[in-house]
């Protein structure tokens, strides 16, 4: 860039305000009226005398310039400054090359450049299916820069997502390609979190500076595809902003016509790889064939790729190659498959279309510039069951299936069968169509229960067809077929499904941003409970006994003292975890509107609130003989987990029930099988002894505290 750009241009690029600190006395004595090269030679001097931290820090905003040059940005450049926001079309062109244009752009009209730059970004989130999502409207609503509510929307993204500080809108019209409408690319900034750096002053003194570094997300609306494109690192909040836009900008009615999501199935060519042509295509496709399939074997990181030419039988090839590899490599599944399709036009005109699909939710035929090709790829993938279409809830349909989504929410594990789904109630095809389930292949193994040989382990031939599987026993033989759904494998989307269960939850007037304290527990905000403000919890899975005795442990050491309520998705084991009430949101649900009931939220919060922030009276509540809740005075109740620890507090409460002393350390080892008090309970010694038990006299424990509840 130096070398190549125009002095004028280079003088002012170096002594733009952000390298001053480091370069605006060395600017100073480079001579404005000596001839280019003796001005030249002096400001290479002033660089070549720089540390190498410093010229990273120019390097660094000289890469962005020179990435403008190539062709296709450098032509989103020129295009967006024929805009009459940017006015920059004249400075443009008096620019002698592509090199002192972008450095021009970067130096006079820097929101151009900005602008082009966020534009190029989506494109590369585009192809390369990161941090980025679109959604499907089905109304080709007209939009242009100057209608977007930059105030408005600002706001509602702001409260909706939970930034205290506001956030900052900026919408320009990209420019229209191939006769297609203006796309519309809005560009949201939040403040990021606080930042702090140390640093040294002239007089060698330090301090520390505090900055908050920007969040961005860009959203790009396209009226011909009829389509919102969101890139931003959290999958919620792309979700919730693309829903933000089309209901507040657009004024879509996503309450009744959800947004809806293309996804890729290639789970149909594990058993074949030809591409019949659908009979409503016949009139224009002529062939229709795979040129490359991969197939990962047994995980992600074991792959094996196949590349034939168009006239090759990729089929025939396929099944003698892979069915050398796949057998002996623990099973396989499609990973990414290119098609290849030859056309006729509109015109008579022969055309040909190659794209690939990568796994569940990534193609370039998105990329595809030519609307009539890109229509014509996305119809062949539909009637090819390869394209699937997924739209959230409406909000008539989220009430019905509201008891389903807190059967899923509650799951332990994060994949479950079709078979597993069926039998609690849940639709997995309606729950995976709306998102909240994906799928994920089918199981290779599965316990079946056969009439005559009782439950027996059978393993899932490869080359099921159709809707029904062959099963066959793990030592060979021929079994029954059952449908492909009971053995499908699907994925849960708990955040979806988090983010469903808090809109739930809106008619507590919930603030603050969802905050996650582990996997399976999140603060959802908090909310005022009549006179109180409460935390708002949201935890899944308690059933299992090591993730109830986490939650209880990572709540209480929250520390905040502050009541509040953890709301389960549907029955609850103990009434308290820490200083919380625990309610169940199935029990809380107002069966008119499908959303929480406040007041009996309110009723039940503030009933059993006082017990829970200090215990009042020794209590032990059992549930089995592997968890129990443990309440004495002074302290919050609390969740131990384990045989031995409950035997340990059961025989202890039995003692204090019984207004013995103490019990003999002897006897307490005997009763529940432990050796040491210290290694049984590990780090949580120190938050046990002396506050949930103590020794009255040597060799004797006891629960601390009085009164004696009955």
């Amino acid at each position: 860039m130096f070398v190549e750009s125009p002095i004028e241009l280079i003088s002012g690029f170096l002594s733009h305000s952000q390298f001053s600190v480091f370069l605006e006395e060395a600017m100073t004595e480079v001579p404005v009226d000596a001839d280019e090269q003796a001005r030249r030679d002096a400001i290479a001097a002033a660089i070549k005398i720089l540390k190498a931290d410093r010229t990273n820090l120019i390097e660094i905003e000289a890469r962005r310039v020179m990435l403008m040059t190539d062709k296709t940005p450098e032509t989103m450049l020129r295009r967006l400054g024929e805009d009459l926001r940017f006015a920059a079309s004249q400075g443009l062109n008096a620019q002698r090359d592509a090199i002192a244009r972008s450095l021009w752009a970067y130096l006079e009209t820097y929101p151009l450049f900005e602008a082009a730059e966020r534009a190029m970004q989506v494109r590369v989130y585009r192809d390369h299916g990161k941090i980025y999502e679109a959604w499907s409207l089905d109304a080709s609503i007209p939009l242009v820069a100057q209608g977007v509510n930059h105030e408005a929307l600002s706001a509602e993204i702001a409260d909706r997502l939970q930034h205290e500080d506001g956030c900052k809108v900026e919408a320009i019209d990209l420019p229209a390609e191939n006769g297609e409408s203006q796309d519309v690319l809005v560009a949201v900034t939040f403040f990021g979190a606080y930042a702090s750096q140390k640093t040294v002053r002239p007089d060698k003194s330090t301090e520390i500076l505090y900055f908050r570094p920007p969040d961005e997300m860009l959203l790009v609306y396209s009226q011909t595809r009829r389509r919102i494109e969101v890139c931003s690192r959290d999958m919620v909040e792309r979700k919730l902003v693309a829903n933000i836009f089309a209901a507040d900008t657009l004024k879509h009615d996503v309450s009744n016509k959800p947004l809806t999501q293309k996804t890729y199935n290639l789970s149909r060519f594990k058993s074949s790889l030809k591409l019949p042509i659908p009979d409503e295509e016949a009139h224009r496709v002529r062939r229709a064939n795979i040129t490359e399939v991969q197939v990962a074997l047994g995980g992600w990181s074991r792959k094996v790729s196949l590349s034939v030419t168009p006239e090759d039988d990729i089929d025939a090839i396929a099944r003698a190659v892979f069915g050398a590899i796949i057998p002996s490599s623990g099973g396989g599944y499609v990973t990414k498959v290119r098609f290849h399709i030859e056309y006729i036009d509109g015109r008579g005109r022969k055309g040909t279309l190659q794209f690939d699909v990568f796994g569940r939710n990534k193609s370039n035929i998105q990329s595809e510039r030519d609307p009539a090709k890109r229509e014509l790829g996305y119809d062949l993938l539909e009637a090819w069951g390869v394209l699937e279409r997924i739209g959230d809830l409406s909000k008539p349909q989220r009430k019905e299936k509201l008891p389903q989504l807190l059967a899923l929410y509650d799951f332990t594990d994060e994949k479950a069968s079709g078979q597993t789904l069926d039998e609690l109630g849940i639709g997995a095809a309606e729950l995976t169509g709306a998102g909240f389930l994906t799928r994920k292949g089918w199981s290779n193994v599965v316990l079946f229960d056969d009439d005559e040989l009782g439950d027996v382990v059978r393993d899932v031939e490869g080359n099921s067809t159709g809707d029904a599987a062959t099963l066959t026993l793990i030592e060979g033989g021929a079994g029954p077929r059952i449908p492909v759904e009971d053995i499908t494998q699907y994925e849960i989307r708990f955040d979806y499904l988090r983010d469903a269960l808090r809109d739930v939850l809106k008619p507590m007037g919930l603030k603050g941003r969802v905050r996650e304290v582990a996997n399976h527990v999140h603060q959802i905000g908090s909310a005022q409970i009549g006179l109180a403000s409460a935390s708002i919890y949201l935890a899944r899975a308690l059933s299992d006994d090591k993730l109830l005795e986490g939650a209880d442990r990572l709540i209480r050491g929250e520390g905040n003292r502050i009541r509040g309520v953890v709301f389960v998705p549907q029955e609850i084991r103990f009434p308290y975890i820490g200083c919380n009430v625990v309610l169940s949101l199935k029990d809380h649900i107002d069966k008119e509107t499908g959303l929480i009931d406040p007041e009996a939220v309110r009723s039940a919060y503030e009933a059993a609130i006082d017990p829970a922030a200090r215990g009042t009276a020794v209590h032990l509540r059992k549930q089995g003989d592997d968890a129990a809740q443990i309440t004495v005075p002074g302290q919050d109740p609390r969740i131990v987990t384990g045989a031995k620890k409950v035997k340990l507090f059961e025989r202890l409460y039995i003692a204090h029930h019984d207004r013995e002393p103490g019990v003999k350390l002897a006897a307490l080892k005997e009763y529940a099988g432990f050796s040491q008090l210290p290694q049984l309970f590990g780090d949580e010694w120190g938050e046990i002894n002396g506050r949930y038990l103590y020794s009255p006299q040597r060799a004797y424990w006891a629960l601390c505290g009085e009164p004696i509840s009955v």
